[in-house]
C-alpha cells in the first residue's frame, strides 16, 4: 500500500513539474514560423542550361574572312581622288564579301578560316591560288565613281567623310547594316570578327607606321579589319597600299592611331575613336 501511495506522489509530482515547465518555456520562448520557398526543379534547370550555353559562348583563337581586295588607287593613279578613296575602297570591299560572293564565311579557330567563292560569283576568275581575291581594277573604278557620286549629291562632298556619314552610305548605296562602336576595346573587335561582321576603322594614318606608305603617310585614312591571329595581330585589308592585303597591325597600334574626320577642323580628332561595324 505505502509503495502505491508512494508511486502516485512521483508520479503526480512529474505531472505538476511538466506543467510549470511548459508554461515557462511559452512564456519565455516565443515560436517562430519559418515560411522555407518551394523549389522549381524546372526552372533550375533551365538557368543551369543557360548558363552553361554562356559558358561555351567564346572567341575562337584566330579568324580571317576572305575579304576581297583592292588598294584604294586600283590603277596605281594616286590623284587627290585616290589618296582620298579610303572610304569608297572600304566600302567596295565590305559589299564584295557580303554581296558579290555566293557564300558567307563561316570563322573558326584556324587562321585560315575563310569563305569560298561560289561558282556562280562573277569575281570567281579573280581567285588567286592562294585563295585571295583581287578586285579587278576597272571594276573598283566604276564602283569609286558610282560612290563619289552619291556622296556629292548627298553630303555635298566626297574627299573626307566621317565614320556615321561612311556607314550610311553603305547601308543606302549597298543595303549593308552597320553599327557604330565608340571607344571600343580589342575584345568589342573579335566579338564581332567571330560573328562575321567587317570593321571598318578610321585613322590618323600617320601614326600607323605602315612603311609602304607613301611618306608622310595620310593624315586621314580608313582600313578595314577582317581578322586576328593568335599572336595580338588584327588582320587587315589596307587599301592605302597595294601591299596592304592581310596587313597585320596590333591593336594598341590601330587604338592609338584611332581618329575620326571632324569637318569643323577639317581635320582628324583623335578624341572621337570610332569602328564601324559592318554586316549583311
Amino acid at each position: 500500500m505505502r509503495l502505491g501511495k508512494l508511486s502516485k506522489i512521483i508520479l503526480t509530482t512529474a505531472i505538476i513539474l511538466t506543467v510549470i515547465a511548459i508554461v515557462f518555456i511559452n512564456q519565455h520562448y516565443k515560436t517562430v514560423i519559418v515560411d522555407i520557398p518551394k523549389f522549381n526543379h524546372q526552372q533550375n534547370n533551365q538557368t543551369g542550361t543557360n548558363a552553361n550555353q554562356k559558358s561555351k559562348i567564346i572567341n575562337p583563337k584566330s579568324v580571317n574572312l576572305l575579304v576581297p581586295f583592292t588598294p584604294q588607287a586600283p590603277t596605281a593613279n594616286w590623284d587627290q581622288l585616290h589618296n582620298e578613296a579610303c572610304e569608297e575602297a572600304g566600302a567596295i570591299m565590305a559589299n564584295e564579301y557580303y554581296n558579290g560572293l555566293s557564300s558567307a564565311a563561316t570563322p573558326g579557330s584556324d587562321p585560315g578560316s575563310s569563305i569560298k567563292p561560289g561558282s556562280g560569283s562573277r569575281l570567281s576568275d579573280a581567285l588567286g591560288r592562294d585563295g585571295n581575291i583581287n578586285l579587278p581594277a576597272d571594276y573598283v573604278e566604276e564602283e569609286i565613281s558610282k560612290l563619289t557620286k552619291w556622296q556629292d549629291e548627298n553630303f555635298g562632298y566626297h574627299l573626307d567623310t566621317t565614320s556615321k556619314e561612311t556607314a550610311k552610305m553603305m547601308e543606302e548605296v549597298y543595303g549593308l547594316k552597320t553599327k557604330l562602336l565608340e571607344n571600343f576595346t580589342a575584345q568589342d573587335i573579335k566579338k564581332e570578327l567571330a560573328q562575321n561582321h567587317l570593321v571598318i576603322i578610321s585613322e590618323n594614318g600617320r601614326l600607323l607606321g605602315n612603311p609602304f606608305y607613301k611618306s608622310p603617310g595620310p593624315i586621314h585614312h580608313m582600313l578595314l579589319i577582317k581578322g586576328y591571329d593568335d599572336k595580338g595581330n588584327f588582320i587587315t585589308n589596307d587599301s592605302g597600299t597595294k601591299r596592304g592585303l592581310n596587313y597585320p597591325y596590333t591593336f594598341d597600334t590601330l587604338y592609338n592611331a584611332a581618329a575620326d574626320w571632324d569637318h569643323a577642323t577639317n581635320n582628324v580628332d583623335q578624341n572621337k575613336k570610332i569602328a564601324i561595324v559592318v554586316w549583311k
